[in-house]
């Protein structure tokens, strides 16, 4: 699999406020909003600083976003966008076979992640965001529709049962998920020498994961033992 992204600095933005169009404005305050949270993490960002950093007055972001958190939440929604392209693309290179597949989607999700720390926290975070956002909503609803999807087909190929899908999608989602928190919280760091400043070995410990992973997500459920007299 592919290396993970490291957070970059943005491009660097127009410096004069009055050069600005429409499009521009926006783009310079979404990029400045990740600076912010690249540097400081969600609980440092501010509007005023997001302002200050585009390099226009504190009162233009309201113009595009309504507050601090029309920002974020537009932010986040650019973030889902971003992973449901890397999963996608992950996903097209692969294989030709559901597993490897459904193997690449859950490593794009974990190298995104890796690679995006400050922007997937936000993405998860409650209170911050406006989750009744339309764009929000459909962004976050690709990234999901792409893991079902692969899913989807391993189940096919399989012949396993419709009604436990929901469970295996759990279960696909909570590896991935809880692998990239642990990793970015720094939970992995001195038991398994895992962080996300140093060598890829994060993601390649990531592999390992989902290739122990994978065939369990692959195999019919367990069946349940007969119910008998208990023994005296």
């Amino acid at each position: 699999m592919p290396g993970v992204n490291r957070p970059t600095s943005p491009i660097r933005r127009q410096a004069a406020a009055p050069g600005y169009h429409h499009g521009a404005l926006r783009k310079a305050l979404l990029d400045a909003a990740e600076e912010i949270l690249l540097e400081q993490g969600v609980q440092g960002f501010t509007l005023r600083e997001c302002a200050r950093r585009a390099g226009v007055s504190h009162a233009a972001p309201a113009h595009h976003f309504g507050d601090a958190r029309g920002l974020l939440t537009a932010f986040a929604a650019i973030g889902f966008v971003r992973m449901a392209e890397l999963m996608q693309s992950r996903s097209d290179a692969a294989a030709d076979e559901p597993l490897a597949r459904l193997v690449a989607v859950g490593q794009a999700y974990v190298d995104f992640a890796l690679g995006h720390p400050a922007h997937f926290q936000l993405m998860f975070t409650q209170g911050r965001l406006d989750a009744e956002d339309a764009s929000l909503q459909e962004a976050g609803q690709r990234t999901a529709q792409i893991l079902s999807d692969a899913l989807g087909e391993v189940a096919r190929a399989n012949e396993l049962p419709v009604h436990d899908l929901p469970a295996r999608m759990l279960l696909a989602w909570s590896a991935v998920h809880g692998f990239a928190t642990l990793v970015i919280e720094g939970q992995c760091s001195q038991a398994f020498g895992l962080d996300t400043g140093g060598p890829d070995n994060a993601s390649a410990a990531a592999a390992q994961v989902l290739a122990l992973l994978a065939p369990a997500l692959a195999m019919p459920p367990a069946q349940p033992p007969a119910r008998g007299r208990a023994p005296r």
